[in-house]
């Protein structure tokens, strides 16, 4: 293509950028040329680098291969992240509209052996297979139609939202209308970090405060756990994983929406029971239904407590933050420094 350096100049200044050699950059490199063709762009760093969006869905060697031969980043919003676990990506002219996925044939792995029968190591006959099999071979493509909202184009973020809960800001529309607040989606549905500020054991893998009235820059937060023989044992982050196992029905969606692992939450489970005296989970068996878990109607009950009191605890922290921190308290500070 015009404008396009060749197969080998363009795989040296992947191996550049990634650091090494290997099957998933020959098949990255290949990959974008045969979707950058199938749009029609033929200068991908050069002329048409407004003209181009690329959706990759897997964060492996080959997305090194991508970015490298598109140009395309995250930083430039051209380059979009799909977490879906699958050796494919789509290439979108946005001036044409045209959108052409591309997926690596699984079959391929197998066909290279066939390339290279006296190579050993399966890897290496991938590697040198990668380059000389067909197209039709190494990949299957599909025209596609992508919807691509204004806040997800290159450019100046589209709005700034304050988090209801947290305070921190969120770009771009990615904030999340819940029970009447916009919050971030880590306050919303659980993030991948875990707060180690305060006190609360229980909440250690949860944001241990929750941001309540506001008001001039002055703002409160408020936490509560639930002790037992003086030893806390239950919080907002352990209410969060019970809820999420009660909304899924399952502990392993449940532990990732949390942002902890099955075994750790499966512990907490467990030691919530013991300390209870209760049992909060059953299990169902895997079979022509499917496994699963169902949160026993005791456990049900104690969380529709703990809701409760926590409101009400939010609500006169509230309205005492009001009296002390509101306008007319305010005012009367700005007459006293006068």
């Amino acid at each position: 293509m015009e404008g396009m350096k060749d197969f080998e100049e363009l795989l040296q200044e992947s191996v550049r950028v990634h650091g090494h050699l290997c099957a998933g950059q020959v098949l990255g490199v290949r990959m974008s040329m045969l979707g950058l063709s199938a749009i029609g762009i033929s200068d991908p760093r050069g002329k048409d680098r407004k003209s181009l969006i690329v959706y990759v869905e897997i964060d492996r060697c080959a997305t090194d291969a991508i970015q490298s031969v598109t140009g395309c980043t995250l930083g430039k919003r051209t380059l979009k992240f799909m977490d879906y676990g699958k050796m494919a990506a789509t290439f979108v002219n946005l001036k044409s509209g045209e959108a052409v996925r591309v997926l690596a044939r699984e079959e391929s792995r197998q066909s290279a052996r066939r390339y290279f029968p006296e190579t050993e190591d399966r890897y290496e006959a991938q590697l040198r297979a990668y380059r000389i099999m067909p197209e039709s071979e190494l990949f299957e493509t599909s025209r596609v139609a992508v919807n691509i909202r204004p806040e997800e184009m290159p450019g100046r973020p589209i709005g700034r939202v304050k988090c209801a809960a947290c305070g921190e800001y969120v770009q771009d529309r990615r904030e999340v209308g819940k029970n009447g607040r916009l919050l971030c989606r880590p306050c919303a549905n659980g993030g991948y970090y875990a707060s180690r500020d305060g006190n609360d054991p229980g909440s250690s893998f949860f944001s241990p405060s929750v941001m309540q009235f506001k008001h001039n820059d002055f703002g409160i937060r408020s936490k509560l756990w639930i002790e037992l023989e003086g030893e806390p044992f239950f919080g907002r982050g352990k209410m969060m994983l019970l809820a999420a196992v009660g909304r899924y029905g399952s502990i392993n969606r449940a532990a990732r929406e949390v942002g902890i692992s099955y075994r750790k939450a499966w512990s907490y489970i467990k030691a919530m029971e013991k300390r209870l005296g209760i049992r909060l989970v059953e299990c169902r068996a895997g079979g022509k239904g499917g496994g699963g878990a169902e949160l026993t109607p005791e456990i049900r009950d104690f969380l529709g407590r703990y809701d409760a009191i926590e409101k009400d605890i939010r609500k006169a922290a509230d309205e005492r933050f009001r009296e002390l921190f509101g306008p007319q308290r305010e005012a009367g500070l700005h007459e006293e420094k006068r």
